[in-house]
């Protein structure tokens, strides 16, 4: 499973030396693009060569590992369509434009909302049917094209699950370009850059975020997931577009689900019990 996370770590290395090398969005998602192709080929490969040692290795998988890129190169493959069709007319034109493209995401989102409501709340129920290969369980003509197509690569599911991170992140991607037509004035604004880098992992950042959401101690409660994530992003230096899906890992965790903060406070007290020496 190693090898697994290591390619999808390479990719998003990968991924923030593209924002690195170009602000038009065109040209990131066409680099994007490249890369999540050449990660989910690796991945094919290894999947064949090595399988999974266990049931629940292939669940974790085909609900995590694939999705976290396949989501990506539908993010990017969506933005692209987007930019490359986007006509410079006025603002309303473009307003128009933007929530005729969200209107057909929400429509993916009514249209698979048991699938949906299935990734955001967490559960594992139905995971031995979702998201594992070659299940004669299940009728052939509720199989997508994807799982039938590849059925060594992809689980009944995988996409759906993809779909839905893919459309969080447009959903965002949106309303960020909505909100620099009502404040063009914004864009202008230049941020020093930060000198800090974020080096623990983003799943360690999610557990800060949520909790201090969650503590209503930012703006007195009314801060929300996503202004948080703005300014973690901008304060470290980290890319946070898939933010929402790192909650439903956490409440996945059996042992020690808050793990990360638990260690941030036993170093705390540790300092504390240290100094009253």
């Amino acid at each position: 499973m190693k090898n697994y996370f290591k390619i999808v770590e390479n990719v998003e290395n990968e991924l923030k030396k593209t924002k690195e090398t170009t602000d038009k969005p065109i040209e990131q998602s066409e680099f994007a693009i490249g890369h999540c192709k050449i990660a989910l080929d690796y991945l094919r490969e290894a999947v064949i060569k090595e399988g999974f040692p266990d049931r629940k290795s292939e669940i974790l998988f085909f609900k995590k590992i694939k999705p976290s890129v396949y989501s990506k190169l539908l993010y990017y493959q969506a933005v692209f369509d987007m930019e490359s069709t986007r006509l410079e007319v006025d603002k309303e034109g473009l307003r128009k434009y933007f929530q005729m493209e969200l209107k057909k995401i929400l429509k993916y989102m009514k249209k698979h909302k048991v699938k949906v409501q299935y990734y955001r709340s967490g559960h594992s129920h139905l995971d031995e049917k979702y998201f594992t290969r070659k299940n004669d369980e299940i009728p052939l003509e509720l199989k997508d094209s994807h799982s039938l197509i590849d059925e060594e690569f992809s689980a009944w599911h995988d996409h759906t699950f993809s779909q839905v991170m893919a459309n969080e992140m447009l959903i965002a991607y949106i309303k960020n370009e909505m909100e620099k037509l009502d404040h063009p004035e914004r864009e202008k604004q230049i941020l020093p850059k930060s000198p800090l880098k974020w080096t623990g992992t983003k799943m360690e950042m999610a557990e800060i975020i949520y909790a201090l959401q969650g503590s209503d101690s930012v703006n007195n409660g009314d801060a929300t997931i996503k202004d948080l994530t703005k300014g973690f992003e901008w304060l470290f230096n980290i890319d946070l577009k898939d933010i929402y899906s790192y909650f439903p890992q956490i409440q996945q965790r059996k042992i020690d689900p808050v793990k990360f903060l638990n260690k941030l406070i036993a170093i705390l007290l540790r300092r504390i019990d240290d100094s009253n020496k």
